[in-house]
């Protein structure tokens, strides 16, 4: 039988968790796009059985358990309860055990310095509204001479697009924090990274089917946190007008990556050694 951990952080978080999109929508529907991405992830950085392994932001768990199928030791981190909990049921369908699943924030993680050989995160750490914070608390918690992998949307390519469009509809903040998509800037992963030995970066494709750009928008507007919260916001302001056009902007992003009944989504891999 699987052995379920969950554990709790629940001191004061960096982050504000009132704030946290990914409460909204359903990002279990959400993540059917990625598991390609974390077994490249994996495959890239190379773990290797008997590795301490920590999934940052892990979400509902896709690299977590693709790391722990190669027989690490793994502990996925994320600040949603929801998705741990939903994590910890997606290690049982997986037929796996022992996972440690710990509420708890990128920016202020509750583990001892050099703690991994290996530090991962797809699409989870890029969020975290104080990237310096993300960067430095990823590689302190890495063994000297261990790897920090990470997948990230580039800016150019279909949810770099899609990210742009959304950021139009939003109330521009002073002191918004900087934009997620720069994650998928190399340049900018080389300053967030300063000081590692090593950095190497890879770019795949994974294809997602769909049957229109109308039915991508419907999934994702139905589904997808960042969306859902600007679509909120065009809703209290009464504006169906730029709900409307919201749309219309959205379709003609992701029209080009709309190829033979898939959606082309591109995507960056950074691998690191400290």
């Amino acid at each position: 039988m699987s052995q379920i951990n969950i554990e709790n952080n629940r001191e004061k978080s960096l982050n504000s968790k009132s704030e946290n999109v990914w409460k909204l929508g359903d990002y279990s529907s959400i993540s059917t796009m990625l598991p390609p991405i974390s077994d490249h992830l994996v495959r890239l950085v190379d773990v290797q059985s008997g590795e301490s392994v920590l999934d940052v932001a892990c979400g509902n768990g896709n690299t977590t358990i693709t790391a722990r199928r190669k027989g690490a030791n793994v502990t996925g981190i994320d600040i949603t309860s929801e998705l741990l909990e939903r994590a910890a049921e997606e290690e049982k369908i997986a037929l796996l055990d022992s996972i440690v699943w710990k509420e708890g924030d990128a920016q202020n993680l509750p583990f001892e310095d050099e703690s991994f050989d290996v530090v991962l995160s797809s699409f989870g750490h890029m969020f975290a509204p104080q990237p310096d914070l993300a960067s430095k608390e990823m590689i302190r918690v890495t063994k000297k001479g261990g790897r920090i992998a990470f997948a990230t949307w580039p800016p150019e390519l279909a949810i770099g697009s899609i990210f742009r469009v959304n950021g139009k509809y939003l109330p521009k903040k002073p002191d918004a924090p900087p934009s997620p998509i720069l994650w998928g800037n190399p340049e900018v992963v080389k300053e967030r990274l300063n000081g590692v030995s090593e950095i190497y970066f890879e770019r795949g494709t994974t294809l997602f089917p769909i049957l229109s750009p109308g039915h991508f928008w419907n999934f994702m507007s139905t589904n997808y946190g960042p969306l859902l919260k600007t679509i909120e916001v065009l809703k209290n302001q009464d504006s169906v007008e730029q709900i409307n056009s919201f749309r219309d902007d959205f379709l003609r992003a992701i029209e080009p990556y709309v190829v033979e009944n898939n959606i082309r989504l591109g995507y960056l891999l950074t691998v690191a050694r400290k």
